[in-house]
């Protein structure tokens, strides 16, 4: 793969990492250790390590009563402590919300459109409104979670028209600014390599008059292309938005190896010349901070590594109804299976 032509070797303004599972995670017993076995708080260990962000998802309300207001708020007192800058992920749902499902929250079932968007506005002014009164506002916020194929199914889906799902995320941005005006708001798709994708969302969002302050994409290389054409989709949809531009999801495995005897979600996708080992897995984002530094204009300000802190902790699976369901994630976080820092949380810290 050839990379862009050489740009200044400076570390990126964001460094980031989802922490959303880490409440649960300490909770239910997890305990995260630096890198001489110490045991440690898992925040000040990331800090430590040069990253200076972290990102956390809001549901509405939970079946497992976590990934709402009252951990936000103690999370993000928290990150204020250990330094670390606060981006608020609102995904808008009672559970995952993603290009594959966008589920209206069971309490907004039953509401009409002007419901929803009044919905939209209350949910996100209360968070916002309440991290603000604790002296901890939102650095950061994601109007919806990658929303590519829209959001409150099925009335934002955006398969005939853009309408109501930029009418909806209005609602969800005017709230941010009546609340914390400082606050940044990105709006955030997946598949950060698709541009025929990103130009066909982000133009109509545009021509519905939606008023944003970032680009957020995913890109996980096993799902979505190659670096080269990630690299490709951003330097393209930096000079045709002239908007500032995050990753804000990737992810690499550090083995293919299991550790909580449920089957992971990434077992035999290794991509060519990035083995899952530690070494591939800290190459592999060197390799994205390097297309992110490369956009032009200085476009590319940062990378999230998806939910840094998911180790296997029994009680704190992928599904929230289920306390019985595992991780399927753990192989892919920035500690290793002694729950102790990897060689990819220095290369995001540092490089």
């Amino acid at each position: 793969m050839k990379l862009s032509a050489d740009s200044p070797q400076v570390t990126l303004p964001i460094r980031g990492a989802d922490i959303s599972s880490l409440k649960k995670s300490e909770d239910k017993g997890g305990i995260y250790y630096d890198e001489n076995g110490a045991p440690d708080d898992a925040l000040k260990i990331l800090r430590a390590h040069g990253l200076n962000y972290a990102r956390i998802r809001v549901w509405v309300n939970s079946p497992d009563g976590y990934h709402g207001k009252s951990q936000l708020l103690e999370m993000a007192k928290r990150c204020k402590a250990n330094q670390l800058k606060l981006l608020v992920d609102f995904h808008y749902a009672d559970t995952w919300a993603d290009p594959g499902k966008q589920p209206k929250p069971k309490a907004w079932e039953s509401l009409d459109f002007e419901g929803l968007k009044q919905a939209v506005y209350d949910h996100t002014c209360d968070i916002c409104s309440a991290l603000k009164a604790q002296g901890t506002p939102p650095d950061m916020v994601q109007v919806g979670n990658e929303i590519t194929n829209g959001m409150l199914w099925p009335d934002g889906k955006n398969d005939k028209n853009f309408d109501n799902l930029a009418a909806l995320v209005k609602e969800g941005i005017r709230a941010v600014r009546d609340c914390s005006p400082k606050t940044l708001v990105m709006l955030h798709v997946d598949n950060g390599s698709n541009n025929e994708m990103c130009r066909w969302w982000f133009d109509n969002m545009l021509q519905q008059g939606v008023e944003f302050d970032l680009i957020g994409a995913s890109y996980y290389p096993y799902w979505h292309g190659t670096l080269a054409d990630l690299q490709n989709n951003l330097n393209d949809i930096a000079l045709r938005y002239d908007k500032d531009i995050v990753v804000v999801e990737t992810a690499y495995a550090f083995t293919s190896k299991d550790c909580d005897n449920y089957e992971n979600v990434i077992t035999t996708q290794e991509q060519p010349g990035y083995p899952f080992t530690p070494e591939g897995q800290a190459r592999m984002l060197g390799d994205i901070i390097t297309i992110v530094r490369g956009v032009p204009n200085g476009r590319g300000i940062g990378i999230f590594w998806w939910d840094a802190t998911w180790i296997a902790v029994r009680g704190n699976g992928w599904d929230p109804a289920d306390p019985a369901s595992g991780n399927n994630w753990e192989n892919q976080a920035l500690f290793d299976y002694e729950s102790r820092p990897l060689p990819a949380m220095d290369v995001l810290g540092r490089l």
